[in-house]
């Protein structure tokens, strides 16, 4: 692959050569025409400009120059030569008048007649003095196109090697960034046609960056809430240990067990939570069925909802509701908010997940009887790890920081209410209805 320095200087070097090389090839054949054109004229203005009467002059010119070597001869009414110009190369008296090409002493001549003034006046040059003289001028012709290929050379070389210089100096302004350098370029100096690329790369720096402080907020974020639980584990596991009692080693086991359910938990969300963040950039193809959705979380989380005597089922209003998204994201956004809202609904209590369209929107609810969040707390629930006091239930603070995240990633806007009826709260995720729809 040719770098872009080459492919502009094979380009258009090649194409000054070509442009040249033509120029050249129809200066000379105009060159060569034109000559001729002049030559004929000559010819016949000599023809024309011969007297009357002519005495009989059998002298040779002296100029030995190609273009005068011209044999001029002239015959009287009775066709007797009256003049020649040169009588070492007498042509014979041809009946053809005007112009006309002959051999004539093993050579080709050029020979134009004319009966003028009652006589025969025949002028005749050799077509290779011609040639010679035509290739001589069109030669020198061209000497200003052959000075004139190095010289534009030169200036496409400079002008290309100047107008790359923006790119050298971004590759070298890249080159020498370590890999924690993400500040953005400076933008001065770069021509119009190179500051999409630098801005775009340090739009690109910026998204690195961002995902960069990220992952380190996540990291530690992680480290601190497993610390806790693990400490508990170990804590639980000596106490176990160090226990001969019976029935305290299955009180210990037991609580060491729900430590475990708890560690796991906070790794399963962790988990999620990063491979959402991951999933930020990703393009959102895929046509899903949102009353589809929500008969699948609710079957997922059936069994979880009986154990708790609670009714959970789907209110749809309308089957064919349809939103571009990610599935398996979707799907783990609407358990997340499901599963809370399981955690938080007394035994006997009732959990609707709402489907439904409204002004172009379409609206994921899910309604609960359940102890609710204040007001004050809404505006928190979504940061990472952050549980709401007196709760009285387990959890890692990630569900809905999770829930967050996916609808960040499909533009879809969360509000939370009251229940109309009772305590409890109402979850709304609300989608922009696709334009095909």
């Amino acid at each position: 692959m040719r770098t872009i320095r080459q492919q502009l200087l094979i380009g258009l070097m090649s194409g000054m050569v070509i442009t040249i090389i033509a120029v050249c090839i129809g200066s000379y054949l105009k060159v060569r025409h034109e000559t001729n054109e002049l030559f004929d004229y000559q010819l016949k203005q000599i023809v024309r400009s011969f007297p009357a009467n002519m005495t009989l002059q059998q002298s040779e010119t002296a100029d030995k120059h190609p273009g005068k070597k011209i044999v001029v001869q002239v015959w009287n009414k009775d066709r007797v030569m009256v003049f020649t110009s040169n009588p070492a190369k007498n042509l014979p008296l041809y009946s053809n008048t005007g112009f006309f090409e002959v051999m004539a002493g093993d050579k080709a001549w050029r020979v134009y007649s004319e009966e003028n003034n009652h006589q025969v006046v025949q002028v005749g040059q050799l077509i290779l003095d011609r040639e010679n003289i035509e290739f001589s001028l069109a030669l020198r012709s061209l000497i200003p196109f052959l000075i004139l290929i190095p010289t534009l050379a030169s200036l496409i070389w400079f002008v290309v090697g100047r107008s790359l210089q923006p790119l050298t100096r971004l590759a070298t302004a890249l080159g020498e960034r370590s890999a924690d350098a993400l500040q953005p370029l400076d933008t001065h100096g770069y021509t119009p046609e190179m500051m999409p690329i630098v801005t775009a790369i340090n739009a690109l720096f910026l998204r690195v960056d961002s995902s960069i402080q990220l992952q380190k907020m996540f990291v530690a974020d992680a480290a601190h809430e497993l610390r806790t639980p693990l400490a508990a584990l170990k804590l639980q596991l000596q106490l176990v240990e160090r226990t001969s009692d019976d029935e305290e080693r299955k009180t210990g086991i037991k609580k060491l067990h729900e430590r475990l359910n708890r560690a796991t938990h906070l790794v399963q969300q962790l988990l999620i939570l990063a491979r959402q963040s991951d999933m930020d950039e990703q393009k959102i193809e895929q046509k899903v069925s949102v009353p589809k959705l929500a008969r699948q979380v609710v079957g997922d989380f059936s069994l979880l909802a009986e154990n708790k005597n609670i009714d959970l089922g789907v209110d749809v209003a309308e089957e064919n509701l349809y939103i571009y998204g990610n599935i398996d994201s979707l799907r783990v956004m609407l358990g997340n908010i499901v599963d809370n809202a399981i955690r938080y609904t007394a035994k006997n209590g009732r959990i609707d997940v709402i489907v439904k369209k409204e002004n172009n929107k379409i609206f994921l609810a899910v309604s609960d009887n359940g102890m609710g969040i204040p007001t004050g707390d809404r505006e928190r629930i979504f940061d990472r790890f952050y549980r709401c006091e007196g709760s009285g239930e387990s959890g890692s603070g990630l569900g809905l920081a999770i829930v967050k995240n996916v609808a960040d990633m499909h533009k879809a806007v969360i509000t939370l209410s009251d229940a109309q009826v009772g305590t409890g709260l109402i979850f709304t995720v609300s989608f922009e209805l696709p334009a095909n729809s």
